[in-house]
């Protein structure tokens, strides 16, 4: 078998791949590693045509892959930049308007109460309703007996359990629901206008009720929530 062209042809083609920046580390390697293959063969026992071509036809199938791997990984930076620029434009229509999301916190103003709105997965026999500063300090419980399902709300004077007025700011709320020894299921949410979108490292969040919520946790928005 003559492979004088074939050597060639490798060797040329190894040198356009050096002379190439665009050109991945492995298919250089792969074509030296090939023609130092064919330069060193057995003369007695040469190298098959078929071998050769199987070879050709393995390194262009790793090639395809590499190719098609590189291109999905474009088209997923491409689907995430256009899923940016959509949350961030239908964050900022959302200023202004009526909202629900999902939020364990809930701010005390100057001289009014707050109101705690909660769901439950199922009926419960007992609720407690625990406040906590933000140090994560309890500083009221309420307890509450036969809440059904569904959506559900009690209104903190901001006090604290003897009856002191708390400072005014945000406070971390956790509902704790049973019926007999199991536990029910509960959420807590907060109902108001959207007043500020910002755009942050750790992504949109809107401001509702004085509070911060992410985007993703709003569960309606229009009127008719409240």
């Amino acid at each position: 078998m003559d492979i004088s062209n074939i050597t060639s042809q490798a060797t040329a083609t190894a040198s356009q791949a050096q002379s190439n920046d665009k050109k991945k580390l492995g298919q250089e390697q792969f074509l030296q590693l090939l023609v130092a293959q064919m330069r060193n063969q057995d003369p007695i026992n040469p190298m098959d045509g078929k071998e050769f071509a199987s070879q050709l036809a393995q390194f262009n199938s790793v090639e395809q892959l590499v190719n098609v791997n590189d291109g999905l990984k474009s088209l997923q930076k491409s689907q995430e930049m256009m899923q940016m620029g959509m949350t961030n434009s239908m964050a900022a229509s959302l200023t202004g308007k009526e909202v629900r999301a999902l939020s364990s916190k809930v701010h005390l103003a100057p001289g009014e109460e707050a109101d705690i709105n909660y769901k439950l997965n199922s009926s419960a026999e007992q609720v407690d309703i625990v406040i906590k500063d933000g140090s994560g300090t309890e500083v009221r419980r309420a307890s509450l007996e036969g809440v059904g399902s569904g959506e559900n709300s009690w209104t903190w004077d901001g006090k604290n359990g003897s009856g002191a007025r708390m400072p005014d700011g945000n406070y971390t709320v956790e509902i704790q629901a049973s019926s007999g020894d199991s536990r029910v299921k509960a959420l807590t949410f907060t109902e108001g206008i959207a007043k500020k979108v910002r755009f942050g490292s750790n992504g949109v969040m809107l401001t509702v009720n004085n509070v911060e919520v992410p985007i993703g946790d709003v569960e309606a928005v229009g009127k008719g929530i409240l």
